[in-house]
C-alpha cells in the first residue's frame, strides 16, 4: 500500500519527519518497506498483513498514526447533496453474497480529464488515469478503502441493476477487452437483460463510462470476501478492487465513500445526483467481547491499569465500557472485522503501549519427562525390524485416486473404496484419504524400474482412513511392504520374493513375541494377488493381512514388467497379539534327541497341514518340528513330493531312552499315513 504524507497529513496534523513516522508504523506493525520522494511528497510503501483490510488506504494509515500519536483525526466532510430524482431500482437476489448495496444517478455530468490535483495523486500511488468519472471512484479508494464502480446509466437495459450469480451465462467481455470464462456461482452485476459486471473484481466492457457519457449509475457496496477470493483465483484476475474486497471492507463505511464520490464528481463533472437507495439486508451487528485485565498482563507481561487499557481502546476507536475493576466489555468498531476474541485486543494493546516498552523476560519452564509410550516404542520396533530384514522405509502422502481401485480389481463393493472426500486436494486426481498402503507402495515400485532400479525392497508403516460416523474418521496403522528382484545377469538365480517378504513378516513376529501365526492358502486372498502365489497371514483365527505376487493383470494396468510381491498387515490387531509381559522359561535339563522323518506325499498336500498334524500328537516330549527339505523329481513317482522333517524329542524331567523316542517316531508316522497316505521314503 502506498501512502503519500501530504494526504495524510490532511488526515492527522503531525510533526515528525517522513522516517520518523515510517519508524513508528514499523514498530507498531504496519512495516515501511520503502520511502519514495515524488516533487516535494514522500510516499510510503507500506506492508499491510491479510488480517488488516482496514490500512488498506489513506484514512485507514492515518487513523493508525493518530492512535499511536495519540493524535485527533480529522474527516472530509461530505456536504448534503442536492438530490433530485428517484434513485435507480436495485433488486439483491443473493443477500448471502452481497451484504450490501448503495447506489444513486448522476444525470448531466460532463466526462473529460481529471484535475491536477486528482491526477497527481493517482499517479503517484500508481494507479492508470482514464477519465474525470473513472478517476474518482479509484481516489475515493485510495483515500477511504471503499472500491467504487461507475456505469454508462443509458448502457443498462431498464436502468436497473439485479446482483445475481452467473447461472447459465459462462462468459462476460471486461473492461480490459479481454472475454472472461464464467462459472455458474460467480457473483455479477446484472441490468434488466445481461449481465454488466463481475462483483467486486473488475466491471464490464459494455457499460463503460466514456467522453460521450452524459448519465452515470455510481455503485457501492458489500461483496462476500470468500466468493470474491474464489473468483479472482478462479480468472486469475486480480484487481486493486477484489484485493480489498477480498479482505473485507468496512460495511458501514459503503454510503460514505458513494456520497464522497457523487460529490468530487459534481465539483469537477458538474451535473445533478438522484436519491441515495441502500439496500441492507442484514445489518451490521457490534459485537461484544470480555476482557479481563488479568488476561492482558498474563500475555503482555506487564502490569498495566485499567485506566491505561481504556484509554487505548479508545485511541483506537473501539468502544469500552468498565464493568468492574478486573474486566472491561469492548465493543470493536465495524472496520476491525479481525478483532474476533480477547487475544486480539490484547495484541492491540500491545502494539500501541509499544513493544519496545516490554521489559524482556524469561520464561518459566518446568520441565518434566514425559512418560514412555509403549505404542509408539512397539512401531519403532517394527520399523527397526523390516530395516533389518534389507527393507527401506518409504513414506508417501495419504491421498489416493479412487481410480487405482478399478487397477486392483477391488470389487465394487469391497469397503476401501468408500473413502474420505478431501475439500480442497492438493491435485483432483488425489482428492480422498487413502484406505490401503499398497497403491502408494506399487507406484514407487514402478518409479524405481523406469529409471533403471533392478532390485526393490519397500516397507511403509502409516494411517489409513475410514468412516466413523463422527466428526473426524478413523485412524488406523498399517504395515505394507513390497519387493521385486530382476537378475542381472544369465548367471545369478531368481530369488523368490514371496520367501523373502514371508521371512521378513516371520522375523517381525519373533521379535514382538507373536508365536500363533500362520501364511493359509485355503481362505480367499485379495484380488489384486495372484491366486497361486498368494496367502492369508493369521494369528490364531484371526485375519490380520495377506500377501503375494501381484495378479499380472494388475501388473499390467500399472505398466509394471517382473514379479511383484506385496504385503499388507492390520498394525491394530498385530499390536493386540503382543503379551504384555514377558515370560521366561527355565533352560532345559535335559539333552534332546532328534530324529529326521522323510516322508512321501501327494503333491497337493501342505507342508504346513502335515507340520500340524505332526504336533498334534498328544506327547509331552515333541519339542519341534522343523522342514529341511522339498523334493520332486526321480525317483519320486510323478505327482507326489518328498518332505524331510528335523523333530526334536526332549522330556522335561528325564533322559529320553532310544525305545520313547523309537516308539513316539512310529506313533507320528502312523499319523501321516492315516492322515495322508504318505509313505516313509526308503
Amino acid at each position: 500500500m502506498r501512502a503519500s504524507i501530504n494526504w495524510l497529513k490532511e488526515f492527522v496534523d503531525f510533526s515528525l519527519t517522513h522516517r520518523e513516522i515510517a519508524n513508528t508504523l514499523t514498530m507498531a506493525g504496519l512495516e515501511v518497506e520503502g520511502l519514495e520522494e515524488i516533487e516535494g511528497d514522500t510516499i510510503l510503501e507500506v506492508s499491510v498483513t491479510p488480517n488488516r483490510a482496514d490500512c488498506l488506504s489513506i484514512k485507514g494509515i492515518a487513523r493508525e498514526i493518530s492512535s499511536i500519536l495519540s493524535l485527533p483525526l480529522k474527516d472530509v466532510a461530505v456536504t448534503p447533496l442536492n438530490e433530485e430524482g428517484e434513485p435507480p431500482s436495485i433488486n439483491i437476489k443473493t443477500p448471502q453474497l452481497c451484504r450490501r448495496y448503495a447506489s444513486r444517478i448522476i444525470r448531466g455530468v460532463k466526462v473529460g480529464s481529471s484535475p491536477q490535483w486528482i491526477s497527481k495523486r493517482l499517479e503517484s500511488h500508481g494507479m492508470r488515469l482514464i477519465n474525470n468519472i473513472v478517476d474518482i471512484t479509484n481516489y475515493v479508494l485510495l483515500e477511504t478503502g471503499q472500491p467504487l464502480h461507475a456505469f454508462d446509466l443509458n448502457k443498462l437495459a431498464g436502468g436497473c441493476i439485479i446482483v445475481n450469480t452467473a447461472q447459465s451465462v459462462n462468459k462476460l467481455l471486461t473492461l480490459d477487452g479481454e472475454e472472461r470464462a464464467l462459472n455458474s456461482d460467480m457473483l455479477l452485476i446484472w441490468d434488466k437483460e445481461k449481465p454488466v459486471a463481475i462483483a467486486g473484481v473488475m466491471g464490464g466492457l459494455t457499460t463503460e463510462v466514456t467522453s460521450s457519457s452524459v448519465d452515470i449509475l455510481l455503485e457501492s457496496a458489500f461483496f462476500n470476501p470468500i466468493s470474491v477470493r474464489r473468483t479472482s483465483k478462479t480468472l486469475n484476475l486480480i484487481t486493486e478492487s477484489s484485493y480489498r474486497f477480498e479482505r473485507g471492507v468496512d460495511i458501514e463505511g459503503i454510503v460514505y465513500a458513494l456520497n464522497r464520490a457523487a460529490q468530487l464528481i459534481l465539483e469537477t463533472a458538474g451535473g445533478k445526483a438522484s436519491k441515495l437507495i441502500d439496500k441492507y439486508p442484514k445489518p451490521f451487528t457490534p459485537k461484544q467481547i470480555h476482557l479481563k485485565l488479568s488476561k492482558v498482563n498474563k500475555i503482555i507481561g506487564i502490569n498495566i491499569s485499567s485506566s491505561e487499557v481504556q484509554d487505548i481502546l479508545g485511541r483506537l476507536g473501539f468502544k469500552n465500557k468498565k464493568k468492574d475493576e478486573e474486566e472491561i466489555i469492548v465493543t470493536p468498531p465495524s472496520f476491525r472485522q479481525d478483532i474476533i476474541r480477547d487475544v486480539d485486543i490484547i495484541e492491540e494493546i500491545a502494539r500501541l503501549y509499544g513493544y519496545d516498552k516490554i521489559p524482556p523476560t524469561f520464561p518459566v519452564v518446568r520441565l518434566q519427562p514425559v512418560g514412555k509410550n509403549i505404542r509408539r516404542g512397539i512401531i519403532a520396533t517394527i520399523r527397526d525390524s523390516m530395516r533389518r530384514s534389507g527393507y527401506s522405509e518409504v513414506i508417501n502422502y495419504s491421498f489416493l485416486n479412487p481410480a487405482v481401485f478399478d487397477k486392483l480389481r477391488l470389487p465394487s463393493d469391497d469397503k476401501r473404496r468408500d473413502m474420505i472426500k478431501i475439500r480442497n486436494p492438493l491435485r483432483k486426481e488425489e482428492a480422498s484419504l487413502r484406505t490401503t498402503l499398497i497403491p502408494s507402495l506399487i507406484d514407487n515400485v514402478s518409479f524405481n524400474i523406469k529409471r533403471g532400479e533392478k532390485s526393490v525392497r519397500f516397507f511403509e508403516v502409516s494411517r489409513v482412513f475410514s468412516h466413523s460416523g463422527q466428526k473426524l474418521p478413523e485412524e488406523s496403522m498399517r504395515l505394507a511392504g513390497a519387493y521385486l528382484n530382476m537378475p542381472l545377469s544369465l548367471w545369478q538365480g531368481k530369488h523368490e520374493g514371496f520367501y523373502d517378504l514371508k521371512g521378513a513378516i516371520e522375523s517381525l513376529f519373533l521379535e514382538l513375541r507373536i508365536g500363533d501365526y500362520s501364511f493359509t492358502t485355503g481362505d480367499i486372498c485379495e484380488q489384486y494377488l495372484h491366486p497361486g502365489k498368494s496367502c492369508t497371514i493369521k494369528i490364531g483365527s484371526h485375519n490380520i493381512g495377506s500377501l503375494g505376487v501381484l495378479h499380472p493383470a494388475v501388473s499390467q494396468a500399472f505398466d509394471i514388467t517382473g514379479d511383484i510381491t506385496v504385503f499388507e498387515l492390520d498394525l491394530e490387531r498385530v499390536l493386540s497379539y503382543i503379551p504384555a509381559d514377558i515370560i521366561y522359561k527355565q533352560l532345559p535339563k535335559y539333552p534332546y534327541v532328534e530324529r529326521d522323518i522323510s516322508i512321501v506325499v501327494t503333491e497337493d498336500i501342505k507342508v504346513s497341514d502335515v507340520n500340524s498334524a505332526i504336533l498334534s500328537v498328544s506327547s509331552d516330549i515333541i519339542e519341534s518340528v522343523v522342514l529341511f527339505d522339498i523334493y520332486t523329481g526321480h525317483p519320486i513317482p510323478k505327482g507326489k513330493k518328498s518332505l524331510a522333517f528335523a523333530i526334536r524329542y526332549r522330556a522335561k524331567n528325564r533322559t529320553l531312552t532310544d525305545s520313547e523316542v523309537d516308539a513316539m517316531h512310529s506313533k507320528i508316522l502312523n499319523v501321516l499315513e492315516n492322515s495322508f497316505k504318505a509313505e516313509l521314503r526308503s
